[in-house]
């Protein structure tokens, strides 16, 4: 009897010293516990970054800014730099859309003579024809449903006008941009910048757009998601579908009109990583 007693007394005290396992019960998370008896508060998840990744190609070739290439009216030109905002990107699961993106970034935003703080969902991305071809659009939910869609506008929404480019991060298409892209005129963000040397005439010139332009890509397949792990959407930007079927020679009125006609042949979802 007194042996059955101290057999059965560290299982009293086990139960007795037992606590709950507090982690997130979110599949979504990166940091997902399925261990977890109960879950943590909604800050205590982390979630995957969605992220795009740009290829640049002219036709089937790889773009570069030293290559001179024909216009839409035979001109013999050099691309020496392209610039074009997408924002309000997200991602499709069948006919509906994910849960929005999430990038919160701290600005300043220009009210009167004066400048007030502010957060703004930054799910947007700044694509160039030179350097870094990847970019971060924010974090994710993404849930189980096979994902089909990304869609999103060429330029950025009326809740980006007031924004003041020098108090954004650093890091941030937000922030001021060499050659800039926001010039506090009132219209906000250029959707666009093209700057461009015609070898004929050796003239280099620059041309701005601005507004909005909603795009929808199609995945090439289904794509079933790996819930919990960062995303990344791959597409390519011809800019011979562009640049290669306009006359740049043009005025600058004419171009832009062309420029805003084309941008919707530009991008093609190639993968998913």
């Amino acid at each position: 009897m007194y042996r059955a007693l101290l057999s059965i007394l560290p299982l009293v005290l086990c139960a007795a010293c037992y606590e709950d396992r507090i982690a997130c019960l979110d599949p979504d998370a990166t940091n997902y516990d399925l261990r977890a008896d109960e879950a943590c508060p909604d800050d205590c998840c982390t979630y995957p970054a969605f992220r795009v990744e740009i290829a640049r190609l002219w036709g089937e070739a790889a773009f570069s800014t030293t290559d001179t290439f024909t216009d839409g009216a035979l001109n013999r030109f050099r691309l020496l730099r392209f610039r074009y905002y997408l924002g309000g990107l997200e991602l499709v699961a069948g006919n509906s859309p994910l849960a929005v993106p999430e990038n919160p970034v701290e600005v300043r935003v220009l009210s009167g003579t004066d400048t007030l703080p502010a957060v703004l969902n930054a799910n947007l991305v700044l694509a160039q024809s030179t350097g870094s071809n990847v970019s971060t659009v924010g974090t994710l939910r993404i849930g189980k449903a096979a994902l089909t869609q990304v869609r999103g506008k060429f330029g950025l929404s009326s809740d980006f006008l007031p924004v003041f480019p020098p108090s954004a991060p650093s890091n941030s298409p937000l922030a001021t941009q060499a050659g800039l892209l926001n010039f506090n005129d009132g219209r906000g963000y250029l959707q666009a910048s093209a700057e461009y040397l015609l070898t004929a005439t050796n003239d280099t010139l620059r041309v701005d757009a601005y507004g909005l332009l909603p795009f929808v890509l199609d995945f090439p397949a289904a794509v079933a998601p790996q819930r919990g792990t960062d995303l990344t959407v791959l597409l390519a930007a011809d800019l011979s579908n562009v640049f290669g079927t306009i006359n740049l020679a043009a005025d600058s009125t004419a171009v832009v009109n062309a420029l805003q006609e084309r941008l919707p042949a530009l991008l093609r979802v190639t993968g998913v990583r």
